[in-house]
């Protein structure tokens, strides 16, 4: 994204545009690359910039980001952290169990014909498929 504007980003998700979700948002949607954080790798990141944030702001951040459609949350990857991807249109993922590299699965290059009914009372809201790799 060529000339990124942290506030205005922010600003258009809802957000109060503080100076730590600022340095969280150029780190993470500045350049336009889709990529898969942890809440421990991104306050490193930050720090690295001169912003040390503690790493409470940094969670509360992704998830309020992740609430505004600006982030997907990825489960299941056997780490303790949940990963935050930036790409947020549906799709899974390959993990590497050995490094924990989470890696895009194509569009369309997974079909499943049906899923379970939901248990009464509830609704499927999606599904995420991680496919683990050794």
């Amino acid at each position: 994204m060529p000339n990124f504007n942290a506030t205005s980003f922010l600003e258009k998700l809802g957000l109060r545009a503080t100076r730590p979700r600022q340095a969280i948002a150029r780190i993470l949607f500045a350049d336009g690359h889709n990529r898969h954080v942890t809440a421990e790798w991104l306050a490193e990141e930050v720090s690295q910039q001169g912003e040390p944030v503690a790493l409470a702001t940094i969670y509360n951040t992704l998830h309020s980001l992740a609430d505004a459609g600006a982030l997907r949350m990825v489960r299941g990857t056997g780490q303790d952290n949940i990963v935050f991807d930036t790409y947020t249109q549906p799709h899974h993922h390959f993990l590497d169990e050995k490094t924990g590299e989470l890696t895009d699965i194509p569009d369309g290059a997974l079909s499943i014909d049906a899923l379970p009914a939901a248990p009464e009372g509830r609704t499927i809201a999606g599904y995420d498929i991680v496919i683990r790799l050794r």
